[in-house]
């Protein structure tokens, strides 16, 4: 802390105004308040600041946009009028050895997207008329693909998708139809089924059917032919 401390003196001139260039070096806060601390190259390899705030664009009691700075970034620092003592990290940098995790080639500025470490993506695409909004795993496998140009939604999952409530769940489609494709469909209902059609009901197997009742199966239709 030589360094640091030679900084902290009471000396207007020993002040630092503007902004700094450090590196993260500890994000595990004791108090647990979302600060870092850090090291400036231009000073120093081995002094480590005092604990720095995080500027962040919303924060509050229990809320706000969390998003910590990793060990090694990159970031920009100033001081709160001057003093060493109290730094705030203002933004993270990319450099010449961590890059952006998409590019702007062609200029347009298209793409918006939030990025983790083990490769967690949100993408918000801009293209003209391919827009999209895509939630997507680190594995690409699993995913949610809001198509604003076709008005569609999309959920892909390698394995499984499960919905859990204790309400209702409710599929409607207002002039459309639904289709469900797959091996094997099971039905298990705790008390009733009730299915209803407006105007045809169409039951078909290729091998065999079988209807099975503890009570019997009672049919009542005025027209039924059995062939």
């Amino acid at each position: 802390m030589m360094g640091m401390a030679l900084l902290a003196e009471e000396d207007q001139r020993d002040r630092l105004y503007g902004v700094m260039i450090g590196i993260v070096t500890n994000n595990q806060d004791p108090e647990n308040m979302g600060r870092v601390k850090l090291k400036f190259p231009w000073l120093s390899d081995r002094d480590e600041s005092y604990w720095a705030r995080v500027v962040t664009p919303m924060a509050g009691a229990g809320r706000g946009l969390y998003f910590l700075p990793e060990v090694e970034d990159e970031v920009l620092v100033a001081f709160e009028h001057g003093q060493v003592e109290f730094p705030y990290v203002l933004g993270a940098l990319w450099n010449g050895v961590d890059k952006p995790p998409i590019d702007n080639k062609n200029g347009k500025n298209n793409q918006r997207l939030i990025k983790s470490r083990s490769g967690h993506t949100i993408l918000l695409d801009d293209t003209d008329g391919v827009e999209k909004v895509i939630i997507r795993d680190r594995t690409s496998k699993n995913e949610i693909v809001i198509d604003s140009s076709q008005n569609a939604i999309a959920v892909n999952s390698e394995k499984n998708i499960t919905l859990n409530t204790k309400g209702t769940i409710t599929l409607k489609t207002s002039g459309g139809d639904l289709v469900i494709n797959c091996k094997n469909l099971k039905i298990q209902a705790q008390e009733t089924v009730d299915i209803q059609a407006q105007t045809q009901c169409k039951v078909q197997a290729n091998t065999a059917m079988a209807l099975k009742c503890l009570a019997g199966v009672k049919i009542n239709d005025g027209a039924l032919e059995v062939l």
